[in-house]
């Protein structure tokens, strides 16, 4: 009974990571951990170390390709920098800044991260820099799909602007 909730748990939120799936089920760390190794070796879910958190996904994930935002996605900043830049289609730092309330040099940190990770690019525009998202429209289309497992009014902005759009 435990194993199968655990599992549904992944299949709603995935890409969580440990301690969010300790909060959300109320386990201890053994019987957690003894549960996770046991659906990962029947080959139930699959495990990645990602931006310093081992983080957990259905095996038989509809798109694999969204592993790739999610770790970035089930961060609040990076996931609020993402949405400003989608609802703009592009934005620059002080864009970012402003609409996000967030401190520059954070700001910085994350979208550096992004950049590393292909999730954003950035160009060059009349002396500017420039920030879009990689991908855009599967980014969306992950926010969308994992809505629920955001618990962000963030979110919840974005896909009332998505949906007037």
């Amino acid at each position: 009974m435990k194993r199968k909730l655990i599992y549904e748990v992944i299949e709603n939120n995935p890409g969580i990571h440990f301690r969010e799936l300790l909060r959300k089920l109320n386990l201890n760390v053994g019987d957690l951990q003894y549960h996770l190794d046991v659906l990962e070796k029947q080959y139930l879910i699959i495990s990645r170390e990602e931006s310093g958190y081992k983080r957990y996904y259905p095996r038989a994930m509809e798109k694999p390709e969204e592993k790739k935002y999610l770790p970035f996605l089930r961060q609040s900043i990076p996931r609020k920098i993402i949405i400003i830049i989608l609802e703009n289609d592009s934005a620059d730092i002080e864009m970012i800044e402003n609409e996000s309330k967030l401190n520059r040099n954070t700001i910085f940190y994350h979208i550096k991260k992004m950049l590393n990770n292909g999730i954003i690019n950035k160009i060059e525009k009349e002396g500017k820099i420039i920030y879009s998202v990689n991908n855009s429209e599967e980014v969306a289309r992950t926010i969308i799909k994992y809505k629920e497992s955001f618990q962000d009014k963030f979110v919840d902005k974005f896909i009332e602007f998505w949906e007037r759009s």
